[in-house]
């Protein structure tokens, strides 16, 4: 144990060195890097956090001694801004029991408008960016070589001391965001098998007329483990234990009138991130920057990025996240109707997508028979769950919490009861970026994280007409990016996990870098195109 604890902070040391020597654009990325052997411990979020806040520090002690603003214009506000109405949430909030959670959303806040800000500064030659993009993409190659291992066999979850992060949560009182789950999970597929296993208990029952009549189930709740079919017996099924052994993949009594077996299951992949939402909005983001890579003329560079395109497919794909399913296409539109890149280019990364599609249904289909989109059972719950978070989220906006939120959750009894509605209101989460900023920090909150966004995204379409060759090429997929990134926050929020936080902030300041004095107007309706 104190071998682990030694290991832990010789990571966060080794995260704070490497943010301190290495240049900027490769210092932005380190933290995700230095993170995957906090993983080791347990403690991802904690070395990502020390090797982005010692990038941040950096780059404002250098602004510091040079005694000037950030570059970006009227632009860094916007960040800058989110800081302030972020801070305004304490005066709305229960000092008593809220207080440590606040501090840390400010952080976290602070953290993001910094790297977005640092990111702008200084990413303005093409060089610079192509080497974040670069970082981000063979990140996300990483995490999808890990998570394959792990599917295939490779007993990489084994190599994970948890106990690590149990001990240092104690003894420093910190929140250490572990992922419980592991770096894939097996969900209950739609197609449970209990009709399979009640006919196998059927036929055993014929043979066996002595059998206690009984029920065959499955639980709806987390009793006996979703993974589970339950069948209950009239009374005790003892005398036939052995025997029951058996029938279809075996049943183990729980008790002497509860049996159970394994129920058909599917793959949920979430890799080294918090949770498989999380992986996937990575790759939703990343995938656009993967091409960019993939379609440069060195060799290196190209490798990488198909790399990146196939990791990205399979994070995306094989997360069952259907909300990035979705985002990844809102993004080709934009290229398909907008994009000022070759057709050629267009119909290759539609020809990825589709290529990706069909490899992962048709390994759901042959592996798993089910297909993808309704893989998981209690999906369609999920979905309603989030639909009464999101109507409890909206309808508890209302007086002066319209203006500046609630800082971090609803006030509430220790027992967590809402005091207006009457039941639980989850903390400020809510399962999306936008209704997160509207929960904490009101309208103008949730305003200005839409603007940052949108802006970003029109920066980087209107850059694009303006630039040829791979500048031309890197800033429409950025813009893509942003987009497909933008739609995925309306499901997934911005405050879930570092991971997560750092790779979006970092694709908006790839949008905004160098985008400043443009010789149009970012207006769609106002941008002149200049023609290769």
């Amino acid at each position: 144990m104190q071998g682990g604890v030694i290991a832990l902070w010789s990571f966060t040391v080794t995260a704070i060195a490497v943010a301190l020597v290495l240049p900027l654009p490769r210092a932005f990325v380190s933290p995700l890097f230095v993170g995957i052997a906090g993983w080791l411990v347990d403690m991802l979020p904690f070395v990502i956090l020390a090797g982005w806040t010692t990038v941040v520090a950096r780059w404002a002690y250098g602004l510091w001694k040079e005694r000037r603003m950030p570059r970006g214009g009227r632009w860094i506000w916007l960040p800058i801004g989110l800081v302030f109405w972020t801070v305004l949430g304490v005066t709305q909030i229960d000092l008593s029991l809220d207080f440590k959670h606040f501090v840390l959303l400010l952080a976290i806040q602070v953290l993001a408008s910094g790297i977005l800000l640092a990111a702008v500064d200084t990413l303005g030659d093409l060089a610079d960016r192509t080497t974040v993009a670069s970082g981000l993409v063979l990140f996300i190659v990483v995490l999808s070589v890990v998570v394959f291992a792990e599917w295939v066999g490779a007993p990489i979850q084994e190599m994970q001391n948890d106990e690590i992060r149990k001990r240092v949560e104690e003894t420093y009182g910190v929140d250490a965001f572990p992922n419980n789950l592991g770096l894939m999970k097996y969900a209950r597929s739609s197609k449970g098998g209990a009709r399979e296993f009640r006919a196998a208990m059927e036929s055993f029952a014929a043979k066996h007329p002595d059998l206690p009549d009984f029920e065959v189930f499955l639980p709806k709740f987390q009793a006996f483990e979703t993974t589970n079919i339950v069948v209950r017996f009239e009374s005790s099924a003892r005398n036939f234990e052995d025997e029951l052994g058996g029938v279809g993949r075996g049943v183990t009594l729980a008790y002497d009138n509860v049996g159970l077996t394994p129920a058909n299951t599917v793959p949920r992949m979430r890799s080294l991130a918090r949770n498989s939402l999380t992986y996937a909005g990575s790759c939703v983001a990343l995938f656009f920057l993967a091409f960019y890579l993939a379609w440069r003329t060195d060799k290196r560079s190209r490798m990488l990025g198909r790399l990146g395109v196939v990791a990205c497919l399979f994070g995306a794909g094989f997360s069952l996240a259907r909300g990035a399913w979705v985002a990844i296409p809102i993004g080709i539109i934009y290229l398909l109707v907008d994009g000022p890149i070759s057709k050629k280019l267009k119909l290759a990364i539609v020809g990825a997508l589709l290529a990706g599609a069909a490899v992962v249904t048709a390994v759901f289909l042959v592996k798993y028979d089910v297909d993808p989109i309704n893989a998981r059972a209690g999906g369609e719950a999920s979905i309603a769950t989030r639909g009464n978070v999101y109507e409890d989220t909206v309808g508890a906006v209302n007086g002066l919490h319209f203006l500046i939120g609630y800082g971090t959750e609803r006030p509430r009894t220790e027992s967590g009861v809402s005091h207006e509605l009457g039941r639980y209101i989850p903390k400020a989460g809510t399962h999306s970026t936008y209704l997160n900023y509207l929960f904490r920090t009101g309208v103008p909150g949730v305003l200005a994280i839409i603007a940052l966004y949108l802006i970003a995204a029109l920066h980087a379409r209107a850059a694009a007409r303006t630039t040829t060759g791979d500048e031309r090429i890197l800033r429409t997929l950025v813009a893509a990016a942003v987009m497909a990134a933008g739609a995925h926050a309306v499901i997934l929020s911005l405050y879930v996990e570092p991971i997560y936080t750092l790779v979006i902030s970092l694709v908006i300041g790839l949008a905004m870098a160098g985008a400043g004095g443009l010789p149009t107007s970012v207006w769609p309706w106002r941008t002149r195109v200049v023609s290769e």
